[in-house]
């Protein structure tokens, strides 16, 4: 998250003169936390394009105009964009090292929104051990073969959910923690009421947090 980015799949730096054969399809879900607007489009070679446009036009594909107008002041904005990826990694900063220090090794995650998790057992295994600590993750074998020891830890959730997380994983490195009684609502730190949160990583208050 601070190295320059690659090149885009149509820069000439990666295919010369031409785009034969070559489609670069990019999402804003990620970068403009766009996820429910399903907003994205697709460059590169025109006849693929055509063909594309051509089967979008009978599955009823069209974006929504207020979702287009969206995605257009969301492109031409890169100030909500790089505040995107401070916020991720300074949650980043707080769960990698604690996940570490709890004998978790972190593969392949050396950015977006998510830490590819393992202690080298069965993912349900280790996902039973995070539930124990109030954490919800996901278990690598949702993601394909090969993944069986593997578990996704969401960066989504807020700023005091990541940081509760790091503590208890700190808590359960040095001791093991108590029994934790989940609460199915999570308060924000003025007490009201959050909406549930979208990922698969998410911190239930303990008796003690609750307090």
């Amino acid at each position: 998250m601070g190295a320059p980015p690659d090149p885009c799949i149509l820069d000439p730096e990666v295919v010369g003169d031409s785009v034969d054969g070559v489609l670069a399809v990019y999402s804003l879900s990620k970068q403009s936390n766009l996820a429910g607007y399903r907003a994205a489009f697709a460059a590169g070679d025109p006849g693929v394009l055509a063909d594309l446009l051509e089967v979008r036009k009978h599955l009823g594909l069209l974006p929504p105009a207020p979702v287009q107008h969206a995605m257009t002041v969301a492109l031409r904005d890169d100030e909500h964009v790089a505040e995107q990826r401070r916020v991720y990694a300074s949650r980043r900063a707080v769960l990698e090292p604690a996940l570490r220090e709890a004998g978790f090794r972190i593969d392949r995650s050396e950015a977006g929104l998510y830490l590819w998790a393992t202690k080298d057992d069965d993912a349900w295994t280790t996902l039973a051990e995070l539930a124990e600590l109030g954490i919800l993750a996901a278990p690598g074998t949702f993601y394909g073969e090969g993944s069986g020891r593997h578990v996704r830890v969401a960066l989504t959730a807020s700023d005091e959910r990541i940081a509760a997380a790091a503590a208890r994983l700190r808590r359960k490195a040095d001791s093991p923690l108590p029994g934790v009684t989940p609460r199915l609502v999570e308060r924000s730190s003025t007490g009201s009421h959050e909406p549930p949160v979208r990922c698969r990583m998410r911190v239930h208050h303990t008796p003690e947090e609750a307090k």
